[in-house]
């Protein structure tokens, strides 16, 4: 995966779980998302690790966490989409 920076520009969570929301852009510039999931725990020495593995008792976390990120994307894709209108809107006023 190719993000436009190290770190994600969201994060959603329920205890956990988390997901974590990358903006990319296509080769022709367009942004698009995607998002990762971890499972947190705390290992042996007290030390928090986190993992992209998971049990049984995480799939209705996830899935719902995966609900959120989905909820969250598409907000974040309708602000682009009313951005570049809004950019293209400007445009045409400069062009007339």
């Amino acid at each position: 995966m190719s993000n436009s920076n190290n770190s994600p520009i969201d994060r959603v969570r329920i205890g956990r779980i988390t997901a974590a929301i990358w903006k990319n852009a296509s080769g022709e510039g367009k942004p698009f998302y995607s998002f990762t999931l971890q499972r947190s725990y705390e290992d042996q020495n007290g030390k928090w690790q986190s993992t992209d593995s998971f049990g049984l008792s995480d799939a209705l976390v996830l899935a719902k966490v995966a609900n959120l990120a989905d909820t969250r994307i598409r907000k974040l894709l309708e602000a682009d989409r009313a951005e570049a209108n809004a950019d293209d809107n400007l445009d045409e006023d400069v062009a007339a």
